[in-house]
């Protein structure tokens, strides 16, 4: 009988061992470094969440006006002092604060390593007053404040004309577009540097189309409407370099078209 021949053996290439090798030593290490990362991170993570180094101790504030924070600081460090500060939800502390400060239009709460939690009010500015019954301080986008004695801005502008129902409740953005186009006036107002010797401050924003303002306490209306402000502010200002001009005699004077319509007294 024929002998069977045995099979050979096959041996792998020298560099193919040698990548075996390599991967198998380069994944021990990813696996030593993955087990080792993850030890690390359980271990500094109870180090934060247990230590005593990150139990709140003190509350700072500041604010863009000037309301009183003592309180707010007090309350919040009397509800969460010694608890742990990575745990402290700034998300709910800045919704506790808000009811009790309705004027602020920003607030923002931080934690300050390693025992410290820092508040932010950033407060809504007036601009103007709203007239009806009585004056309503607003601010730029027409919220009103109610936190601010409009005693103290006897000298800001005074917008007449808008419903407080349409014009928004506290706190709320306006809805009204009479109060938005009369707060744009305002901005050109005070832009327009011709008016500066008179006291244009009172706006009526009953009709949108027929948009005035007084030109001083006493003297003519300025009819102007709802657009083109800049344009019919430069036909006033012509108007008024007129030496023939005399306001007290002025009923109004109309900047709506081409030719400016003057009614005498």
């Amino acid at each position: 009988m024929a002998r069977q021949k045995k099979p050979k053996k096959i041996q792998m290439p020298r560099a193919l061992e040698g990548a075996r090798e390599y991967l198998a030593k380069r994944m021990a290490v990813i696996v030593v470094s993955i087990v080792f990362i993850g030890l690390a991170w359980v271990l500094v993570t109870a180090f934060f969440e247990r230590s005593d180094y990150f139990r709140l101790k003190a509350v700072d504030a500041t604010s863009t006006s000037e309301a009183s924070l003592i309180g707010m600081r007090n309350d919040i460090l009397r509800q969460y002092k010694d608890k742990n500060i990575f745990k402290i939800s700034l998300t709910a502390i800045a919704s506790s604060i808000e009811p009790k400060y309705p004027d602020a239009k920003e607030i923002i709460v931080k934690r300050m390593l390693p025992d410290k939690l820092f508040v932010d009010l950033k407060f809504r500015k007036p601009v103007a007053l709203l007239s009806n019954g009585q004056l309503y301080p607003i601010d730029r986008e027409g919220v009103i404040l109610v936190n601010i004695n409009s005693m103290k801005l006897k000298d800001f502008p005074v917008i007449k004309g808008v419903d407080q129902k349409i014009a928004g409740k506290p706190h709320k953005k306006n809805e009204s577009r009479n109060l938005i186009v009369a707060l744009d006036l305002l901005d050109e107002l005070k832009k327009a540097k011709f008016l500066e010797k008179y006291n244009a401050r009172l706006v009526d924003a009953s009709d949108i189309k027929s948009l005035s303002f007084s030109l001083t306490d006493n003297g003519p209306v300025v009819i102007i409407g709802y657009e083109d402000f800049k344009e019919r502010l430069k036909s006033l200002r012509d108007v008024l370099r007129d030496p023939r001009i005399v306001l007290d005699k002025i009923n109004y004077i109309d900047v709506r078209f081409k030719d400016v319509a003057i009614s005498p007294k």
